[in-house]
């Protein structure tokens, strides 16, 4: 089954095994888990987006979440300050894009972008780090990430994803298929070439580190999972309702729908204490059989 789009229609969706039940606690107690609820499915999630402009930060939201969530400009850099995005879901709260000024493009305001990242880092849920593909001067990218922003994300259990985009234009580009949106041969070579160098400069994990094109839609899906898989349970949905449906597949739903319900079953164990051991099982029977898991 896939839950209803609305956030008030999913929300009042989620309520129903509980209030199937509202005799067996009080109306405070009823009241505190939809609140709870309410509060899961409205949860506005903050995705910080850092890199030199110029490496696709603007055009890659674009493309995951199907809006013109920031000005895409080709020349002149978009992002001089830190930028705020705010996509509203059904008319509410949807998800925050913080797009962070350029990595090292003006020396002179290096101070003031420290204490901006020191300000926001630990604000956010999540952070992707944008390189462009055929970018070979990466050691101002390597100084900020080791020296301002690491230690940050250490400190706050901040997930970080590194994303080479615009592998479309890495050479030899006029390899790449346009029928099928994919490189070819002697391209994924140098994209797993630049995979490994990005893994031994940043001293992080290949595993770590995704290709994309958003212009082409390459790699869009594997990221968008990637993202969800790695955000805390209670996050997930917040960033799968966002993304366009061409990329949310079944197994995206699932993990994301059950990482919210995990959740409220915590909050039920919590408001409603000895209750919840009364009801438990016939509440995740209710679930479990929407889903056949």
């Amino acid at each position: 089954m896939i839950p209803p789009a609305s956030r008030q229609e999913l929300a009042q969706w989620l309520q129903q095994p509980f209030q199937s039940h509202a005799g067996a606690f009080s109306d405070e107690q009823l009241n505190k888990l939809r609140e709870r609820i309410e509060e899961l499915v409205n949860y506005e999630a903050a995705v910080g987006l850092m890199g030199k402009s110029g490496a696709g930060k603007s055009s890659l939201c674009n493309a995951l979440f199907g809006q013109d969530v920031a000005e895409v400009d080709d020349v002149a850099p978009c992002t001089v300050g830190a930028s705020e995005y705010t996509l509203a879901y059904q008319n509410g709260k949807g998800i925050s894009l913080i797009d962070l000024p350029g990595v090292g493009e003006r020396q002179d305001k290096e101070a003031a972008y420290a204490k901006q990242y020191q300000e926001m880092l630990p604000e956010l849920d999540l952070v992707l780090w944008l390189i462009k593909a055929d970018d070979r001067a990466l050691s101002v990218d390597e100084q900020c990430y080791q020296r301002l922003i690491l230690p940050y994300l250490i400190e706050h259990d901040i997930p970080l994803l590194f994303v080479v985009n615009q592998v479309d234009k890495i050479e030899p580009c006029r390899e790449w298929d346009f029928i099928h949106s994919m490189p070819g041969p002697q391209q994924r070579t140098n994209i797993s070439r630049k995979q490994m160098q990005v893994s031994q400069l940043f001293n992080v994990p290949l595993t770590q580190i995704f290709v994309t094109s958003a212009v082409e839609g390459y790699g869009l899906q594997i990221l968008i999972e990637q993202i969800i898989h790695r955000l805390p349970k209670e996050k997930k949905w917040s960033v799968t309702r966002e993304t366009r449906a061409e990329y949310v597949t079944p197994s995206m739903q699932r993990e994301s729908i059950g990482g919210l319900w995990d959740t409220i079953k915590e909050a039920a164990k919590t408001i409603l204490r000895e209750t919840w051991t009364t009801i438990s099982h016939r509440v995740e029977s209710w679930f479990n059989k929407l889903f056949s898991w």
